[in-house]
């Protein structure tokens, strides 16, 4: 049996690339399984060349050689994240990921418009409200702002902001505030 899925433009979350190897080379390629809109910046252009992988959108001004064809430019306002972000929204992403050499808390000033899910440092950070709830493997490490929980299950405090899964099952965090908060799961 074969299974045919049918993609709507802009249905599967854009990859906006501030930093290729924020992410492992594996877990890299699986965002690119479903060949996402990729939005990346001069600086990883000679990555995605070197491997062959199509960029969509590139943010840079002056630019005025074509690298790859039906590439467009987005040009340079107020920064990187600000401006590419902004883009996506103006021309209705639902979703994205960000590859990030660290976590910029700029991201948290779009997250009422769009998913954002970051990806640094071996860590997977959703960009959530009040609420978080999934399921977990025993011993897998969370990264929670210990300020912001109000309550939380399946889960043992390590340290500051380091939490364990301690069984098999529901991990569910509640946010004692109504602001957008990262919730990081080790990759």
């Amino acid at each position: 049996m074969s299974s045919h899925h049918i993609v709507r433009e802009n249905q599967e979350p854009a990859l906006l690339v501030a930093e290729f190897n924020a992410l492992p080379e594996d877990y890299f390629g699986q965002l690119l399984e479903w060949s996402p809109t990729i939005i990346t910046n001069f600086e990883n252009l000679d990555y995605f060349l070197s491997q062959g992988i199509k960029i969509d959108v590139l943010y840079e001004q002056g630019i005025e050689a074509i690298f790859q064809e039906e590439i467009k430019i987005i040009s340079r306002e107020k920064d990187f994240l600000e401006d590419t972000l902004s883009y996506l929204i103006e021309n209705k992403y639902k979703a994205v990921n960000i590859l990030l050499g660290e976590l910029d808390s700029t991201i948290i000033e779009f997250a009422d418009r769009i998913n954002i899910v970051v990806f640094t440092n071996g860590v997977r950070y959703a960009v959530v409200r009040t609420y978080f709830e999934k399921w977990k493997a025993k011993g897998e490490i969370m990264f929670l702002d210990i300020s912001i929980l109000k309550s939380f299950t399946g889960l043992r405090h390590l340290k500051e902001n380091v939490f364990e899964v301690f069984e098999d099952g529901f991990v569910v965090v509640e946010m004692n505030t109504d602001d957008f908060v990262f919730v990081g799961e080790s990759i």
